[in-house]
Parts: C-alpha cells; sequence; structure tokens
C-alpha cells in the first residue's frame, strides 16, 4: 500500500488525527466505508506512516486477498498480540500475554474469540496506554 498523495484526503486525515489523538473521546472506533477502489488502504497506510514516524503505539493489520496469511482472521489475533508485544511501553501487556502463552498451549486452535479474548483483550486490560488499531480490507478476509 502507498501512502496519500500530497494534498488528498485532507479532512478526513485530519479527522482521523484530531479522533486518535483526543485521550477523552468517547468514541472507540472510527470506521471508514466506502466502495472499492476509493482509498480507504491509502488513507490507512497514511495514517500507520504517521503514527510509526512520530513513534506513537499503532498496531496495523492489512486483510489481502493476495497473501495467504492474510485472508481469513487464523493468523490476526496472533500477529497483533505479537505487534502488541513490541511496542515500548507496554511491558503489562507483555507480561500478561506470556502467562497466558505460559498456561495455554493450544490457544491457536481456539475460536477466533477466545484467542481475542486471551491473546490482545484480556492481556490489554492491564495497560494504561492507548494504542491505535488500524485494521484494513476486512472485506478481503
Amino acid at each position: 500500500h502507498q501512502i496519500c498523495t500530497k494534498d488528498t484526503r485532507v479532512q478526513l486525515l485530519k479527522d482521523i488525527r484530531t479522533w486518535a489523538d483526543d485521550p477523552d473521546t468517547d468514541k472507540q472506533i472510527f470506521w471508514i466505508a466506502d466502495q472499492a477502489g476509493t482509498g480507504k488502504s491509502t488513507v490507512a497506510k497514511q495514517i500507520v506512516t504517521e503514527w510509526e514516524g512520530a513513534s506513537k503505539p499503532v498496531v496495523p493489520f492489512f486483510f489481502s486477498i493476495a497473501a495467504a496469511d492474510t485472508t481469513s482472521n487464523d493468523k490476526f489475533c496472533s500477529t497483533v498480540a505479537v505487534k502488541l508485544a513490541e511496542l515500548a511501553g507496554l511491558e503489562s501487556f507483555k507480561a500478561a500475554l506470556a502467562e497466558v502463552l505460559n498456561q495455554k498451549l493450544t490457544v491457536e486452535t481456539s475460536s477466533f474469540e477466545d484467542q481475542f479474548e486471551q491473546l490482545v483483550f484480556g492481556p490489554l486490560q492491564g495497560t494504561n496506554k492507548p494504542v491505535l488499531f488500524v485494521i484494513d480490507a476486512l472485506d478481503e478476509c
């Protein structure tokens, strides 16, 4: 995916930045929906690139029919958990994830819901650092 061409999608990018940088927002999800080919993936890549460049905690996941490991949600939870564990400042997440992995050797064969609870949601409960999740192309999984 490429980033946005200069001076395009200006208002949408501004709206996303404002939302993502507001610690007091009660809106937990910023959903972008439009027809295929309208630049949603490009906008997602732009935001991820900006957050990574500013060392802000961001966890991207781009579904794609072009890559075998991103055509379904099979690897989503484990990939997101690894990306979270790699972020600076989330030591409590890392510790909680390690505990889950030490206790649940069969987590990869669990349902998606159980994997999400055990690998992502549960371990995140002990953190107080906001993290931006960018999930793109859900229609391709």
